[in-house]
């Protein structure tokens, strides 16, 4: 016999197994990944619906907030309030001028005036919490001023140095420059 493989029958026989185990590989995939993103979905719902409930607590805590800053300006803005403030705005500086220790302040500057120096006034005030300082002197030359000036900048205790007049001395049996100057100094600098 011919090995010709002939098939008589009317319908032919067809093996569908190949396509039920892709269809089944197929569905359960498409399975695991619908399980995979109703998870997914259910979980970023449940987040989004966290956040947008503390979102809506804090914006009522804003305007809670909101209310209680209203209220506060409104009692700051009576008029027996304004004046209290007037007045801690006008006894903070005297407060400060008050616990200025000269004492301390001279021994500082005492170190630092050159010989051919001679100190004319000195004036503290206190400006905005800092302590700024105007200094008129005189000095036989330029440059016991400009040493003057180099040793107030390097000291710790003295900063923002400024010149704001330069005049003959009107100092009797004087003969040199008058210089006029502000500096601030820190009144909590290191105690010597």
């Amino acid at each position: 016999m011919l090995g010709v493989p002939v098939n008589l029958a009317s319908n032919p026989f067809f093996t569908n197994r190949k396509f039920y185990a892709l269809s089944l590989i197929s569905g359960g995939l498409l399975l695991v990944l619908s399980t995979a993103n109703l998870y997914f979905y259910l979980a970023y719902r449940d987040k989004s619906l966290r956040l947008n409930q503390a979102l809506a607590h804090q914006v009522t805590e804003i305007q809670q907030l909101e209310q209680s800053q209203e209220q506060i300006w409104k009692r700051l803005q009576q008029p027996e309030t304004e004046d209290f403030l007037e007045l801690v705005d006008y006894l903070n500086p005297l407060i400060t001028q008050r616990t200025f220790s000269w004492t301390r302040f001279l021994n500082h500057l005492e170190k630092l005036i050159p010989y051919n120096l001679q100190i004319v006034t000195i004036t503290p005030k206190a400006v905005e919490g800092e302590i700024v300082v105007k200094i008129i002197c005189n000095a036989q030359s330029g440059a016991s001023y400009i040493d003057f000036i180099s040793r107030l900048e390097s000291s710790p205790d003295f900063y923002g140095v400024n010149l704001m007049t330069e005049d003959i001395s009107k100092s009797p049996n004087f003969f040199g420059k008058q210089y006029g100057m502000l500096v601030k100094y820190r009144a909590q600098g290191s105690q010597n």
